[in-house]
């Protein structure tokens, strides 16, 4: 396995050169980065390997010895700026990690309100600085554009909110616990979003642990402009419902299922290939449909994902939950309107 060395200047920001082979793509896949900024203009082909190699990637090609463009470097910003926002681990390269890499990265730092100074002393011994200058001239004037925070004491990373990488951590050990009891491994010939998706034209309800976990895979491993169609279909789907509801008020469950399949509903994360896009983190009703007959797995599953989600709305919302279960719709869920349904809830019970 190739060894390439990350230069990392946050959590989620690392810099380094062009990877010229998959045994260094593999190694920067496996120090846990997601996404790539390419700067390379002489090498015209390498981001499409990058992308077909399992990566997100911004293209911004600049020439040797050169700064870009402004206004699409800005593009480039307001990108990375997102995707460091959706926790992932994002790459910065031109061709030796140097210059270009340098330039953009000390730009990310101006637009997170460091300033020229702050941001010379903030890269002090990485090997990534501008080295001629029309760089030095672009980031001055993209400096004075932007301007030094006041408010607050300005930070390159932009993370925000609760830690909730412990309830993450469980619910995936509860997930795992239930594949191996009763999950695909067993039923490789039913599984549901890869084989055959039965369910995938079904909308559901799903506990808060579910909707949690789910949107950030949703935000985590899918591209900008996938997460985007997603939500787009989502917020169709949401519609379609409500029409069904008003056209069919107090249908019993599994008579307004069928008429869902019937009238064209269809999962936001369902391909076009027929696959499900996030197979890997589906929820655990996709994986264990085929078996949804058992009263006994569903009793444990069912109370397994209550205890979950009562720990994610006290470590949330820093206050016990209400009695009953808060429960979300599939298609809210993947539309981000789950978290202002999970908000409301929780202001009404302070």
């Amino acid at each position: 396995m190739s060894n390439y060395e990350l230069t990392w200047i946050t959590e989620h920001l690392a810099t380094g050169y062009a990877p010229m082979s998959y045994e260094e793509l593999d190694a920067i896949r496996e120090q846990g980065i997601s996404a790539i900024v390419n700067l390379c203009g002489e090498f015209c082909d390498l981001h499409q390997i990058e992308e077909q190699s399992g990566f997100e990637v911004y293209y911004l090609p600049v020439a040797d010895e050169c700064a870009p463009d402004l206004e699409e470097m800005e593009k480039a910003l307001e990108w990375l700026d997102e995707a460091v926002y959706l926790n992932k681990k994002v790459l910065v390269h031109c061709r030796h990690g140097f210059g270009r890499t340098g330039t953009f990265v000390s730009a990310y730092m101006l637009r997170r309100g460091l300033g020229l100074k702050m941001t010379e002393k903030a890269l002090k011994g990485n090997r990534a600085k501008p080295t001629n200058y029309s760089q030095w001239k672009l980031l001055r004037k993209y400096g004075k554009q932007e301007g030094i925070l006041q408010s607050k004491s300005p930070s390159i990373d932009n993370q925000v909110g609760i830690d909730t990488q412990a309830l993450v951590s469980d619910y995936k050990t509860f997930v795992a616990a239930i594949d191996d009891q009763y999950g695909e491994t067993h039923n490789r010939e039913h599984c549901c979003g890869q084989a055959n998706s039965p369910c995938c034209f079904e909308p559901f309800d799903m506990l808060l642990i579910e909707s949690h976990y789910l949107s950030k895979m949703i935000n985590k491993n899918l591209s900008k402009d996938k997460r985007l169609e997603v939500i787009e279909r989502a917020v169709t789907m949401t519609h379609k419902l409500k029409e069904l509801h008003r056209q069919s008020p107090g249908l019993p469950s599994e008579e307004f299922q069928q008429l869902c399949g019937q009238a064209g509903f269809r999962c936001p994360l369902l391909g076009d290939d027929g696959g499900c896009l996030l197979f890997a983190f589906r929820p655990l009703r996709c994986r264990l449909f085929s078996l949804r007959q058992d009263s006994q797995m569903d009793l444990s599953v069912q109370e397994g994902l209550r205890r979950l989600s009562k720990n994610a709305y006290l470590t949330l919302a820093g206050i016990f939950p209400p009695g009953g279960n808060l429960d979300f719709s599939s298609v809210d869920t993947m539309s981000g309107k789950f978290v202002q349904v999970y908000y409301q809830a929780m202001m009404h019970k302070r």
